[in-house]
């Protein structure tokens, strides 16, 4: 029997907590906390030991709260091996080396992702500085990046896995903050297949990263599992943007979405004129 076991992160160590630990074995969560106690300088020797209470399992009929523990790699090693062998045990065994292993990879993957973000971002500011933007724009712009990548990991998570999955997503969240698809904005700005996002201007990419922001929490709050969920997500993140764009809009008096591009003869507009004191 193969046991799914949750490795969870605690102040950055991996560890499992001593319920997962006793259903493991087949026994009652009580007695491992006593072998627990029995042995806890042992265990403190191989790390710190926290202790934690919670609400009262649903069989107990005292209904005082449970105290449990977290247990690092080494703790639940040296516990498990307290207990005496039997088949099963031994598949809880491991299962317990198998999820610490995994724990760790996942671990070390996401760092490696970390990294090479923060690389491409890195190489993206200094692709912009070369095309001559101005700082404040190229900040927005690597915004607007890790946001959008945060957004499409939660869409690959829940099942959208083609380019026009991805591109209907975006053209309804476009379609709300702006009162114009990908395509329209487009054409408005006179681009012909260059990237739309590039020939944004600072003020678009704050509300554009905002739509998506708030589309990643509606998706993530709702739970939103479907492509049809997700869709409406992607609605109310752009409407949500579109209301804020049309307020500020109310009250300066001026457009948010703009005809500006990038295109060499427009490049000077995106400069921040220099002052001499």
């Amino acid at each position: 029997m193969e046991h799914q076991l949750e490795i969870q992160n605690l102040n950055g160590i991996q560890v499992i907590d001593s319920r997962i630990i006793a259903n493991g074995l087949n026994i009652n969560h009580k007695s491992l906390m006593e072998t627990i106690r029995e042995y806890q300088k042992d265990l403190e020797d191989l790390g710190v030991l926290p202790f934690e209470t919670a609400k009262p399992p649903k069989e107990s009929k005292g209904g005082r709260p449970e105290t449990f523990c977290y247990l690092n790699e080494l703790q639940a090693h040296l516990l498990v091996t307290l207990s005496r062998n039997s088949p099963e045990v031994v598949a809880f065994k491991k299962s317990l080396v198998v999820a610490f292993v995994q724990a760790r990879n996942e671990v070390a993957l996401l760092q490696e992702v970390i990294n090479e973000s923060v690389d491409v971002l890195e190489k993206k500011r200094l692709y912009y500085k070369k095309q001559g933007y101005n700082d404040a724009w190229i900040e927005e712009r690597l915004k607007n990046i890790e946001v959008r990548q945060e957004l499409e990991a939660i869409w690959c998570k829940r099942g959208v896995s083609t380019p026009k999955q991805y591109a209907v997503l975006t053209s309804i969240i476009s379609k709300g903050v702006f009162d114009l698809t990908p395509k329209e904005h487009s054409e408005l700005k006179g681009l012909n297949k260059q990237p739309l996002r590039n020939h944004m201007t600072r003020l678009e990419l704050i509300f554009m990263t905002l739509a998506e922001g708030a589309t990643a929490e509606f998706t993530e709050a709702r739970d939103a599992q479907t492509y049809q969920d997700m869709k409406d997500c992607a609605k109310d993140g752009g409407d949500f943007a579109g209301q804020s764009r049309l307020q500020l809009e109310a009250q300066t008096g001026r457009k948010v979405v703009s005809t500006l591009n990038f295109l060499p003869e427009n490049r000077h507009l995106y400069q921040i004129p220099t002052t001499t004191a």
